[in-house]
């Protein structure tokens, strides 16, 4: 005869598993990841002005470069760590479009960098981050909570200081300045969605991603290269130096960890933390290319400091409440 209470003891319920810490952990690798990237896309436009003979048009030109070096250079890392089997990991729209969209970004916004001001570029280029905030809450229904949309009005309203767009009455002129603008603006827009596209798929590893992004990145701007056909015969030995150099710090490492930052924070903070790559930009133009450095840009940047901070504080508080609680904190999406 069996017992009962013997059953129950042989087949106990199994143990509810424990909460995995994923916020906690891979929010601090997000938060390096981000930072390394805004300092190498901030110096973006120095590069592409330096790599740029003057009076040519190599945006297109330099970001297919920029795309390819990384993607090459993502081939050999996963190649050297035996991971090459990652990438037959399935692919799907959000991967390919996410590609393509920051091709179409960068190549326009390097444009843009050598027709206007880079603090103006940078920031029409980081309306990006503010419109896959608002995206990833119609989309992905991702919680804006107070704190986040406070650092987003604040980190808007220093971006436009910064820039010089307020405080100083100085117009948008005309000609290549106004191209440049509308270019920046463009790059903003194509930056958003492809910020978005980072939010699906969390599943891939932030290395095959990354390939995938300089892939189809390199596709895209193939494509603008067709049509543009930019010339390319006016570079000397030392624009194809920067070029270079710009293809390593600007793209392989710098997109590079862009991709690991968006697998790992919340839309608001990716945002609150990339507006400091207007900072970098802001502070290269003044010090290398004597742009406008006034009171207005000057708070305007310390603006964009603080409310960088903002999200990540209100963070580490939601992290915390959710492990006393015994929650899973992971990813919002």
């Amino acid at each position: 005869m069996v017992q009962i209470g013997s059953a129950r003891r042989s087949a106990p319920t199994p143990a509810r598993p424990a909460p995995v810490a994923r916020r906690t952990a891979n929010r601090r690798l997000g938060i390096v990841a981000v930072l390394i990237s805004t300092v190498g896309m901030g110096l973006s436009g120095l590069f592409a002005r330096l790599a740029t003979p003057e009076g040519a048009a190599t945006g297109e030109a330099l970001t297919l470069g920029r795309m390819g070096v990384g993607a090459l250079g993502m081939l050999a890392i996963l190649a050297m760590t035996g991971r090459l089997s990652q990438l037959k990991v399935r692919l799907s729209g959000s991967v390919v479009l996410g590609g393509l969209l920051l091709g179409l970004s960068l190549s326009t916004y390097l444009s843009a960098t050598v027709l206007t001001d880079l603090s103006r570029a940078v920031v029409l280029h980081y309306l990006g981050p503010v419109l896959s905030t608002v995206l990833a809450r119609v989309v992905l229904k991702e919680r804006i909570s107070p704190a986040d949309a406070l650092s987003l009005g604040v980190s808007f309203l220093g971006m436009m200081l910064a820039a010089g767009i307020l405080g100083t009455g100085t117009p948008v002129g005309t000609g290549q300045d106004t191209l440049g603008t509308l270019l920046a603006l463009a790059s903003g827009v194509f930056y958003g969605a492809a910020l978005l596209c980072y939010r699906f798929r969390s599943d891939m590893p932030a290395d095959a991603r990354s390939f995938w992004n300089f892939a189809f990145g390199a596709v895209a701007t193939a494509g603008l290269v067709a049509v543009v056909r930019p010339d390319l015969s006016g570079m000397t030995v030392t624009n194809w130096a920067f070029a270079g150099a710009f293809f390593l710090i600007c793209g392989l490492l710098a997109l590079g960890m862009l991709v690991v930052a968006g697998k790992h924070l919340r839309a608001a903070e990716l945002s609150g933390l990339s507006f400091t790559e207007v900072i970098v930009a802001t502070t290269v133009g003044a010090l290398v290319f004597a742009e406008p450095f006034s009171v207005p840009v000057a708070l305007g940047i310390v603006l964009i400091m603080v409310a960088a901070v903002v999200p990540l504080v209100s963070g580490s508080r939601a992290s915390a409440r959710a492990e006393g609680a015994g929650e899973p904190v992971g990813a919002g999406a």
